[in-house]
């Protein structure tokens, strides 16, 4: 008699890895919405992750694997339900 396995799907691990105000990582992300020097906005599937800091630069971006790396200060981190969306003026003069 054999045994018959369906495979597992599991939904991507959610992190937030913060080394010394220096390294920001974070795993389980869907899309990158916005970056600059100043803010970081990423989707987490069906939360949003809004970085705001100083001197914000993307080293490592894969939303295949939904892995991205930061380096820069950060002054604050806020966790949302739910999408981020670009206003309508920024959409414009972006």
């Amino acid at each position: 008699m054999s045994q018959i396995t369906q495979p597992t799907t599991t939904k991507p691990q959610k992190s937030l890895n913060i080394v010394f105000d220096s390294i920001i990582e974070i795993n389980g992300l869907t899309e990158m919405i916005e970056s600059d020097e100043k803010q970081v906005i990423c989707n987490l599937g069906d939360k949003s992750l809004i970085i705001t800091g100083e001197k914000l630069k993307i080293v490592n971006l894969d939303t295949s694997r939904g892995i991205c790396s930061l380096s820069g200060s950060i002054t604050a981190l806020k966790y949302s339900k739910g999408k981020q969306k670009l206003s309508f003026f920024k959409k414009i003069f972006k």
